[in-house]
Formats: structure tokens, C-alpha cells, sequence
């Protein structure tokens, strides 16, 4: 039986899920993760983990046929527990680390509840689960022969494209498996950024809202008013003084020569209502009840 970890680096792949810089420490059961065997067995731990997708290989159908590191994984386990057939390595529930990224099972040891095909960039691969109790050494290796330690956080997200320097063990503990270790990752091209926390909402939302719905809050809330403007910015512009209607000017007689209409004559004074007898009486009787000389004359009393 041999656990000895054995060197390897894989082949570029996409990280499809997990952090290269938060640690996980709390169980697929939500306990603290406490190391499981050894002298520290029951320590409090922590794991970094992430999820590595290499596209499969044209005609493999196991990941055993894939040279190189598909080769490594299958001789390392066998070397835990030999066995041939009997092997616990043959067994349903041995604990390879890799998935199938096209099928439709979900593993009951899963966080995801959506089935491996139905993830983003599983499809077409297979699904390296990388961990250790240390955060990688990342660097830029787009330049492959020259690579650049790279610092800062999430210079390397999920959806980006690394090669990872790691090594595999056979673990022979509780859960019979083998352990894919990383201790290096290099970033080697850039991807669309999978996002592996939250929701993404975009274009979820929409349709008609029901009659009788309110676009602000209803019942005992009032928008703020908007202040009126201040009646010095308002105030209509005074009007402009009205033109003087002309005055007609009326030339002088004496300028212009025009005749100055003589004053019409003042209407005589009615008649007494009756007339005093025209003998006996002096005309200055009737001229001081009004009568006039024309009107007695016209009368016949004045000649």
C-alpha cells in the first residue's frame, strides 16, 4: 500500500467553482472542519478549494484513458489499496475527486443541486476537485516560460483559464479515495467570469403589473413635495408703460384760418302754462312771468 504523493501538472483547464483565496471550514454538513487522522485528528482546519474542468479527451469514456493525469489518478489509487477487483477503488462510493461534467446524476456529497451537465463550463469535461489546508502560489503564466508571481486578490476568478502544478495521495482514512493536492496555479488565459454565489437576476424580471398597483408606497406615506420656486425666479416682468393715447391737436383759427362757428343762440324759456289776460296788464307783467317779446308778439299782444 503506498501513499505517496506523486507530482503532476494539468493539462489547461477552466475553474468552474470554488476560491483560490477564501477558505472554506465548515463540512459539506456545516460543522467545523477539523483535520480526520493523525496526531492532530480533531483539530479545527481549513480548505481551499476549487473546481477544475479539462475538456475530455476525443473517444474517452473514462477518465482512466486519459493519459497523464487521468492515468495518475487511476495507478495512485490502486497503489492505496491494491486488490484488483476487490479494491476498494472498484467500489460505486470511492472518492476519486472527479466527476463526469456530462451527467445528469447529482452526487448526494454535492453543495449544487443542479446536475453536473446543467453547470456552466461542465459540459464536455471532466470536473478536478483540487484542495489543501494552504492557499496556492498563483502566478501569470501566459507566458508560459516566464512565469510572474502574481499578487493580490482574485487576479484569478472562476471562469478563467489555469494550469495547476499539484500532486495526488491515496487517502486512507474514513472515506477511501485519493487526494488531488494544488500548490501552484497559473493563470494562462482569460475567461467569462462564472459567478458561484448568489443569483444572477439579469432579465428575470419583467411583465405587466396588476391593475390597482402602486409605483410608491401606499397608505400613510407622502413623496416629499417639491419646493415651488422661489417668486423672485417667477415673477412675471413688469409690462412695459402703455404709449399716451395721441391727443388731437386742434390748429388755432388765427393760424390756419378756419372760421370760428358762431355760438349757437339759447332756446327761449317755455311758456307759462297759461297766459295772463292780455288786458289790464302792462308787458313787463308778462316779461317778468317768463314770456318773451317774440312770444307776445306772436301772440298779438306786442306790437
Amino acid at each position: 500500500m503506498s501513499t505517496k504523493a506523486v507530482e503532476f501538472t494539468s493539462p489547461v483547464g477552466r475553474i468552474v467553482w470554488g476560491s483560490l483565496y477564501e477558505p472554506q471550514t465548515k463540512d459539506f454538513e456545516g460543522n467545523p472542519m477539523t483535520i480526520k487522522s493523525g496526531p492532530d485528528a480533531g483539530k479545527p482546519t481549513q480548505r481551499f478549494e476549487f473546481g477544475l474542468a479539462v475538456p475530455k479527451s476525443p473517444g474517452v469514456t473514462h477518465f482512466a484513458q486519459e493519459p497523464g493525469w487521468g492515468q495518475l489518478a487511476w495507478s495512485t489509487a490502486h497503489a492505496a489499496f491494491p486488490g484488483g477487483d476487490k479494491s476498494p477503488a472498484m467500489a460505486p462510493d470511492f472518492s476519486w475527486k472527479i466527476i463526469d461534467g456530462d451527467s445528469k446524476v447529482v452526487s448526494t456529497k454535492s453543495k449544487s443541486k443542479i446536475p453536473p451537465c446543467e453547470r456552466e463550463g461542465f459540459a464536455g469535461c471532466w470536473v478536478l476537485r483540487f484542495s489543501s489546508s494552504f492557499a496556492p502560489k498563483i502566478y501569470d503564466a501566459r507566458d508560459a516560460a516566464n512565469p510572474v508571481l502574481l499578487e493580490g486578490k482574485d487576479a484569478i476568478v472562476p471562469g478563467y483559464y489555469v494550469q495547476v502544478v499539484g500532486s495526488m495521495a491515496g487517502n486512507t482514512g474514513k472515506s477511501p479515495g485519493i487526494y488531488i493536492n494544488h500548490a501552484a496555479v497559473g493563470l494562462r488565459a482569460y475567461g467569462k467570469e462564472i459567478k458561484t454565489a448568489g443569483v444572477d437576476v439579469t432579465g428575470k424580471f419583467g411583465g405587466a403589473v396588476p391593475a390597482g398597483a402602486s409605483a410608491v408606497p401606499v397608505g400613510g406615506f407622502a413623496p416629499p413635495a417639491v419646493p415651488a420656486p422661489s417668486a423672485a425666479l417667477t415673477a412675471p416682468a413688469a409690462p412695459a408703460p402703455a404709449a399716451p393715447a395721441p391727443t388731437a391737436v386742434v390748429p388755432a383759427p388765427g393760424i390756419v384760418g378756419i372760421p370760428t362757428a358762431p355760438a349757437a343762440p339759447p332756446a327761449p324759456p317755455a311758456a307759462p302754462p297759461s297766459r295772463p289776460p292780455h288786458k289790464g296788464h302792462p308787458v313787463e307783467a308778462y316779461l317778468a312771468q317768463g314770456w318773451t317779446i317774440e312770444q307776445l308778439r306772436a301772440d298779438g299782444y306786442a306790437g
